[in-house]
């Protein structure tokens, strides 16, 4: 096992091909040969936002060996938005800090997620038959997921030419922003994975499918407090995509 020591517990949930586990206010990842660049590309991205405004965690360690990998970060205080009830102050509090995140300036970031890249991310996913019909609405599911690829492909060049880039968290989910469960005051980011320069509708589509499927709520009121009204074709294409590249 690369963690050392003992004591490491395992920490389910997420859709990471990575092991997690913890140990105190330790976090670890571990993944096999295969996946270290990968792991690497989180380590580089939670360094680099440790050194911005946003509250997140830190790198404590990085091992390496022919096992593979394990990233050492601290643990965010706070509970995830998703273990909490739905109030007004929470989605306030989340559209501030996805906000926050957005509004960092887009000239330090050196993390680039391309539209093609994600695309071509999908493209991968379907050619391999392995999407997860779970991630998808019931409407999607009675679709070919190449049809729902030929979907996205039509729509690429105008959803292209009005992207906004900013610095996105990538998977902007409920799980992966912390609260203090008491004052519901923001506590934190996680997972970073995905984090890059993107049109920031790539997350405010993933918000707006996560408050109505864990809160059955519309977005109006986090739109509001976010400040921007959204493209809704904008939305519907990041919704639909996002899906789509994780098999």
């Amino acid at each position: 096992m690369l963690l050392p020591g003992s004591g490491w517990e395992p920490v389910s949930g997420g859709e990471s091909a990575t092991d997690v586990f913890r140990r105190g206010a330790v976090y670890a990842k571990c993944c096999g040969p295969a996946g270290v660049e990968e792991l690497q590309a989180e380590r580089e991205r939670v360094e680099w936002l440790a050194g911005t405004s946003m509250p997140g965690a830190s790198v404590l360690d990085w091992i390496e060996s022919d096992e593979g990998a394990a990233l050492l970060t601290s643990a965010v205080p706070g509970v995830a938005a998703s273990e909490l009830p739905w109030s007004e102050k929470l989605v306030a509090g989340f559209a501030s800090a996805l906000r926050s995140l957005h509004d960092l300036p887009v000239s330090t970031c050196p993390f680039e997620r391309p539209l093609t890249e994600v695309l071509g991310l999908a493209e991968d996913v379907v050619r391999r038959g392995a999407v997860n019909p779970d991630f998808l609405t019931d409407e999607w599911r009675l679709v070919e997921p190449s049809e729902l690829l030929a979907r996205l492909h039509a729509e690429l060049p105008e959803v292209a030419s009005k992207a906004d880039l900013v610095v996105c968290h990538g998977d902007a989910c409920l799980p992966n922003f912390l609260f203090d469960p008491d004052t519901l005051e923001f506590t934190g980011v996680i997972d970073l994975g995905r984090l890059g320069i993107a049109d920031r509708h790539a997350d405010l589509a993933l918000v707006r499918a996560q408050l109505a499927d864990e809160w059955s709520v519309d977005a109006d009121s986090f739109f509001a407090v976010y400040g921007l009204t959204p493209d809704p074709q904008r939305l519907d294409f990041y919704h639909l995509l996002d899906p789509l590249t994780w098999g």
